[in-house]
């Protein structure tokens, strides 16, 4: 590919730049032939630093996944690989997010978050991809069978790459060397439904002369669904009792319809309250405490056994007549009816390309195109406008439906109902479809100047564009209309209206108070009046111009000093467009209104590797790095952000490391600009059960009130005032390679994040706590009057936008030994990987102290995840000429979580279990086709059970939730 005088001098260059770390590498190791050579020069590239070196071990700590460990796993996704390594926690994204996911794979070191964990592809930005406005890279987005390795900084490295990389750099390195044609196609299936069948198939075309190289990949990847209702597990909605055992849980809105308050209507029917010896009760203020006789009540449903989907089918409700709402029974399961694994469809083209004009002037590009549709499916929509979405839409008393069907008062009468509520199962459920397209082009023109410097010039440009369509929504205005009064017109018909002259056009009376699956059901006729389907725009665009060079600049007794520099121009953009009818807020859709924005920043930057001692005793090397970085952005300002780095090589067999930096992540397009958006966060209103004064006087009734449920809404959106979080960043550790034990190397790491002025949002939950205790935060929370009948005091909204808010300190411990050895029967390989999380605190708006480590929070209770303290990923390999057999093991430890809150007010807590993954593989090599079996959690390991699980009672950011699957593949090179 090369000519010999370009490899000499790249070979110049390696041993310049990398003379700082060379420790451990004998002499003879670069006065090896050519191939040897070549095989060095693939080694410059080291993630975390812009000198190119000849050591993968430098002062930063760096996880290399080479290609035969992708391959190992089965997996077809970049993103779920990177999810499994323990480095990675917290609440990442995955294709098993059906309620709030979209298809798109992400990865969170640290479990700082996504959009704190910098994704690069060849050492370059790539553009930030998803539904629009995003703040991090949808992994999916990059094909496996094109990458060669994937290189993990575990370290803050803001002064090398700017923006956003404090959990760390995830580096994707392709495989631009490829010469020849492979095909891969492989399938994979769950063993316990056969469900969720993966299909993948790729073509790799790749050449290579004297003068350049080239590498095109294809590929097609089709991803089948699972259903929740086909695991026991996640079947139902459950709760953990405190004697533990299992409760069935469900919605308030089923088919079978709920209606509140309508005996509230009437207060001369209610009676004095006696306690248990015939004696009235009195409330605390002296009046007699007032409830319905027995037999009554203010709650009424038509029973659970007139529709699909009740929680409890063992005990029934008759459907004949209104009957009192029983919580035991009459709720809807709604998980069966919900996507586990969501399907998904992609495909997409890599091309590479790079041609030597002359010795001193290269020209390379790399180009992508990546196409995803995908689905997700909710339980059908739970139409409850005015409890669940805040929308007033009282079904009138004169409505012919009402007045035919629907519960009566203690006198007999029909009355308006405020709060109804009734599960729209016949429309089959809420169905989106994402489709995510995402292109990337890098250009540039790279060389060498004189024998020991060389520069490299590029542009890049990415684009993402994203089009959603919702459907299985209402509109809430035909909503209003369609359960007012009616009247019939003059041809007889049942319309909307008191009479003719308020007559509505096209509108369709709604019946709630119908059975399911009967002709008194929601007719299509009355759907196609009230539902919509919403059709979401959004886009990513990016745009870099960079220039570099890096060299010698001087030579000291221990060595040269290696020096790069560079100037970068960035230019981010971000938009999202709601349906028009999302954007008006009158819709079950979450609304929103439109985000677009952008912003630029021009960054310079320094790094030098300075050798202090060389070949001396207990100093085999000693090296001193150091890097800057200033950014100038046109939203906030400027900022510098440094890093030093230490590298010690007392002998050949150990290296001591550490490195201290300052980093930072700017406010992305949707921090800054996004438009206000509804949330449904799964929150405690602790004012209704104990109304403080604060409480009191911020609305809720001095009794309390019966809660709305445990999702509130809540309102979130960008603010322009959002100035960038800053991060102060410590590790050190060591990599031991014992000389009595050959093939042998360990390595052990401490690191410490330290995060100030967070960009995040108060939290739903700490604004709620904080209300009731103190009265901060009141002024967020907006509560329904007296006049809302039985929502008095309920919150119909919580203000969190984005600011800047408390912190993360987070630290722990990262462990990996690999042993290589040759036996008589093959190569025996050994590699364990753990990483053990000490703490994750999470200092609130207030300054209190939220503690994650060792425990599962969710968002709704602000908290950041999943951070079990121990996690352990186990690969044994056998590789012998003509076959090779794997095995892994992949270990996740307890984590604690809240359970439940005891009489006296206190918090308790429980140990979710551990799980325990096995996977297993064999591969047969034959003399151009490899053919695999492989069987991924061979004991089809369940997920521990979550009290806190959003999804599924679980956890499936964190846990394996697929069940067995089974996969064969066959690979053909040419």
């Amino acid at each position: 590919m090369y000519s010999n005088n370009k490899l000499a001098k790249a070979v110049r260059l390696a041993l310049v730049f990398g003379a700082a770390s060379t420790a451990g590498i004998s002499a003879n190791a670069f006065a090896a032939e050519e191939a040897t050579a070549e095989e060095e020069v693939e080694r410059i590239e080291v993630t975390g630093s812009r000198i190119k070196r000849t050591d993968m071990e430098g002062a930063n700590p760096v996880q290399v996944i080479t290609r035969e460990d992708l391959i190992a796993t089965g997996i077809s996704n970049m993103g779920d690989i990177l999810q499994k390594i323990p480095s990675v926690a917290g609440a990442g994204t995955n294709t098993a997010i059906n309620n709030g996911g979209s298809g798109a794979v992400r990865v969170s070191l640290r479990g700082l978050g996504a959009e704190r964990t910098l994704v690069l592809l060849n050492g370059r930005r790539m553009v930030a991809s998803g539904l629009g406005a995003n703040a991090s890279v949808d992994l999916s987005t990059i094909p496996t069978a094109i990458v060669k390795r994937v290189e993990v900084l575990k370290d803050g490295a803001s002064a090398i790459y700017g923006s956003d990389a404090i959990g760390g750099v995830v580096n994707i390195i392709t495989r631009n060397d490829f010469e020849g044609m492979e095909f891969n196609a492989s399938y994979d299936v769950g063993t316990e439904e056969s469900d969720g069948a993966t299909k993948t198939v790729d073509l790799t075309i790749g050449f290579a002369s004297e003068k350049g190289s080239a590498v095109v990949n294809a590929y097609y990847v089709q991803q089948e669904a699972q259903w929740s209702g086909d695991r026991d597990w996640s079947a139902y909605e459950f709760s953990k009792d405190p004697d533990g055992s299992f409760s069935k849980g469900g919605s308030s809105a089923p088919p079978w319809g709920r209606y509140n308050g309508v005996n509230s209507f009437n207060p001369d029917n209610f009676i004095p309250e006696l306690d248990e010896n015939g004696d009235p009760v009195f409330e605390d203020d002296g009046s007699p405490s007032m409830v319905l006789p027995a037999g009554t009540c203010d709650s009424f449903t038509h029973g659970a056994n007139s529709g699909p989907g009740q929680s409890d089918p063992s005990d029934h409700t008759s459907a004949l007549n209104d009957q009192c709402w029983d919580w035991g029974k009459d709720t809807y399961n709604y998980a069966p009816a919900n996507y586990h694994l969501t399907p998904q469809e992609k495909y997409g083209i890599y091309a590479e390309a790079q041609y030597e004009i002359n010795d001193s002037v290269r020209v390379k590009t790399e180009l992508s195109f990546n196409r995803r549709t995908s689905d997700t499916k909710l339980a059908p929509l739970p139409l409850a406008p005015l409890a669940f979405f805040g929308y007033s839409a009282p079904y009138s008393a004169d409505n012919h439906y009402n007045m035919t069907q629907g519960p009566v008062d203690m006198n007999g009468d029909t009355v308006e109902i405020s709060d109804w509520r009734r599960r729209m199962v016949e429309t089959g459920g809420r169905d989106t479809r994402f489709r995510v397209e995402t292109v990337r082009a890098m250009f540039g023109i790279e060389g060498e100047i004189f024998d020991d410097w060389g520069y490299e010039v590029s542009y890049i440009f990415g684009a993402n564009d994203a089009a959603t369509a919702g459907a299985g929504g209402v509109n809430f205005e035909k909503v209003a209309e369609a359960v007012g009064p009616t009247h019939e017109n003059a041809d007889g018909v049942l319309s909307c209206g008191a009479n003719a002259d308020e007559a509505i056009a096209g509108c369709v009376p709604l019946n709630v108070f119908g059975v399911p699956g009967t002709d008194t059901a929601v007719s299509q006729e009355m759907m196609d009046f009230i539902l919509f389907e919403a059709h979401d725009l959004g886009s990513n665009e990016q745009q870099i111009i960079s220039a570099s060079m890096f060299g010698s600049a001087f030579e000291l007794p221990a060595g040269e000093v290696g020096v790069a520099f560079g100037v970068e121009h960035r230019e981010e953009k971000g938009a999202d467009y709601p349906d028009a009818l999302i954007a008006l807020g009158i819709t079950s859709g979450s609304s929103r209104t439109a985000t677009v924005g952008s912003y630029e920043v021009d960054e310079v930057f320094v790094e030098t590797s300075i050798p202090l001692l060389n070949g001396v005793f207990m100093a085999e090397a000693l090296d001193l790095d150091l890097a800057a970085r200033y950014s100038d952005y046109n939203t906030f300002g400027d900022t510098t952000n440094y890093k030093v780095g230490i590298r010690w090589a007392p002998t050949e067999n150990l290296i001591v490391r550490g490195t201290a930096s300052t980093a930072f992540r700017a406010p992305s397009t949707s921090d800054l600009f996004a438009g206000a958006s509804d949330n449904s966060p799964t929150v405690i209103d602790p004012c209704a059960t104990n109304p403080t004064p604060t409480c009191i006087a911020d609305g809720v009734p001095a009794g309390g009130f019966e809660p709305i449920g445990d999702q509130l809404s809540s309102t979130r959106g960008g603010s322009e005032d959002v100035q960038p979080e800053e991060a102060d960043i410590y590790t050190v550790g060591f990599v031991y390679s014992p000389g009595f034990v050959e093939g042998l190397s360990v390595t052990v790491d401490y690191w410490n994040i330290e995060i100030t002025d967070a960009i995040s949002t108060i939290g739903e939950q700490l604004i709620l706590d904080s209300c009731a205790a103190t009265g901060e935060h009141c002024d967020k929370i907006v509560r329904y009057g007296p006049d809302a009948g039985g929502l008095y005091g309920n919150s119909s909204d919580i203000d969190d936008r984005t600011s800047n808010v408390g912190g993360v300190d987070s630290s722990g411990y990262d462990f990996n030994a690999r042993y290589t050895t040759e036996l008589s029967f093959g190569q025996l390989s050994v590699n364990l990987d753990t990483t053990y999380y000490d703490t994750y605190d999470i200092i609130q708006a207030n300054g209190d102290v939220l503690s994650n480590g060792g425990y599962y929070l969710s968002d709704n209770e602000g908290g950041h995840g999943n951070f079990a303290e121990y996690k352990s990923n186990l690969n044994v390999s056998l590789t012998q000429d003509d076959w090779s057999a794997s095995y892994a093991v992949r270990y996740i430890g307890e984590v604690d979580e809240n359970w439940y809150v005891d009489d006296a007010g206190d918090q308790i807590t429980r140990t979710v279990d551990s799980q325990v993954i096995h996977d297993a593989r064999f591969t047969y090599f034959m003399d151009n086709v490899t053919a695999s079996i492989g069987l991924n959690n061979l004991t089809d390991e369940e997920p521990p059970f979550l009290e806190q699980g959003f999804n599924d009672n679980t956890d499936p950011r964190t846990y394996s939730t697929t069940g067995r699957h089974a996969y064969v593949s066959v690979g053909v090179k040419f």
